[in-house]
């Protein structure tokens, strides 16, 4: 008896997008049409599905990659390119929940696939603007504490030997801002332009005759002997199914849309300012996050701008004038900056789970979905679609680790919404008060 799984896109919001307009063009990949056979079927052209067909490819299995528009023109090409170790979730926190042993698996995972990611930067040559050194800054004592702590624990429990903690003078030699009490910085994470890598990845699959397809929504997903993914035109017979959509993913099943939910994120690109200006603010030009459960993130980029990120809105909607909220968000961290106009802004959409850890799993022996990134996933998307890969090879001990995780249920929109910005307004004000 043949069963259906059908799929909903969530179109990305508008915006003048700074990568998409720095970003090098490359050609179009056209629509499915017709009937076509691959060993796997990946829907969704984002880092988490093209890092799965990546490492498929090479290893001799045939993909087919379905993107609903255009390649990157979700998350991985609207983020704020944070390379950041970790997860959202505080360690001490995972350690309660999975115990120390699952944590450090898992925390030496991410950390790893960061050093995979840099040595594929490296051996591809792709020009994406990688940068080194991050810094989570602190907004008041209780905040530099729990960065203290992290600090101990990052080199007494993790042997992670990379971060250093700054007191407020040390960090004045980073940030030339009142803010902030002071910071732990980490020399090897940092930023990247998010769609350059993209593309570099892409370019990689084509090379490894990867069927590539954008202007081709996945619809429906029949199940059976055999499963087929069917879109407007066309449909897809294969073997396994990734579901890598992330936010801008529905599904009709529990085990999918009752784990997580999407909301808005904010993120402007300033015009050009002069190199004295920059030295006034960012003098050693490190990326920066402060520790807020909703951050301001910041770093320059290329041209010589600020990337400035911050706020949320939990039922995914944008503000009318994002560019003042934006722009506002600046002056209070850099007074300095009188005047500056925002020439690119924008919102995108984050999936977040309750836990702020990411949800990925099987709806059954043939279908594998990752989402719920919660913020970090520039480096958990693409390591995801590594693991993915590799249990449909046959090698599940990793996705089985990361897929154990327990996700409590969200009740029906737009409660769950509203209730999950309450909880993390209210762990902000525990931080600050």
């Amino acid at each position: 008896m043949k069963t259906q799984l059908l799929l909903r896109h969530r179109i990305p919001a508008g915006g003048n997008l700074f990568h998409h307009a720095t970003a090098d063009p490359y050609h179009h990949f056209c629509a499915l049409e017709g009937k076509l056979h691959a060993d796997v079927c990946i829907v969704g052209g984002g880092l988490t599905g093209v890092s799965a067909a990546l490492h498929l490819a090479q290893n001799g299995i045939s993909v087919a990659l379905l993107e609903a528009q255009k390649i990157g023109c979700g998350a991985s090409g609207r983020n704020g390119g944070h390379i950041a170790n970790g997860f959202s979730c505080e360690l001490k926190t995972m350690e309660k929940m999975l115990g120390f042993e699952s944590t450090k698996m898992l925390w030496q995972m991410v950390d790893s696939y960061l050093v995979n990611m840099d040595e594929n930067i490296l051996e591809h040559d792709i020009q994406c603007d990688r940068k080194f050194g991050y810094i989570y800054a602190a907004n008041n004592s209780y905040q530099m504490r729990e960065l203290a702590s992290l600090n101990d624990r990052l080199k007494l429990k993790y042997d992670y030997q990379k971060t250093t903690l700054l007191n407020k003078a040390d960090l004045g030699k980073f940030l030339k801002t009142t803010r902030y009490s002071g910071g732990l910085f980490d020399k090897t994470c940092g930023q990247i332009n998010p769609l350059k890598y993209l593309q570099g990845l892409v370019r990689q699959l084509e090379t490894l005759n990867v069927k590539i397809f954008e202007q081709s929504p996945a619809k429906a997903i029949s199940q059976g002997p055999n499963i087929t993914v069917h879109s407007e035109k066309g449909r897809i017979k294969s073997k396994f199914v990734v579901l890598a959509g992330n936010a801008y993913l529905n599904c009709n099943t529990p085990s999918l849309y009752n784990k997580s939910i999407p909301v808005s994120s904010f993120v402007g690109v300033t015009s050009p300012l002069s190199r004295a200006l920059i030295q006034s603010i960012l003098p050693r030009n490190v990326t920066v996050a402060d520790c807020n459960k909703i951050p301001d993130y910041y770093q320059i980029v290329a041209g010589n701008r600020i990337l400035f990120g911050c706020g949320i809105n939990f039922l995914g909607k944008e503000p009318k004038d994002l560019k003042k909220v934006i722009s506002n968000r600046i002056k209070r961290v850099f007074p300095q900056l009188t005047s500056f106009e925002l020439d690119y802004a924008w919102s995108g959409l984050i999936s977040s789970t309750i836990n702020k850890l990411p949800h990925i799993g099987q709806i059954n022996s043939q279908i594998y979905y990752a989402q719920g990134f919660s913020g970090h996933g520039v480096v958990l998307s693409g390591l995801t679609g590594k693991l993915i890969s590799r249990a449909i090879m046959g090698d599940s001990k990793d996705f089985k680790l990361f897929s154990s995780i327990h996700h409590k249920e969200l009740p029906p929109y737009p409660i769950k919404n509203i209730g999950l910005g309450i909880a993390d307004f209210c762990n902000t004000l525990r931080q600050n008060f």
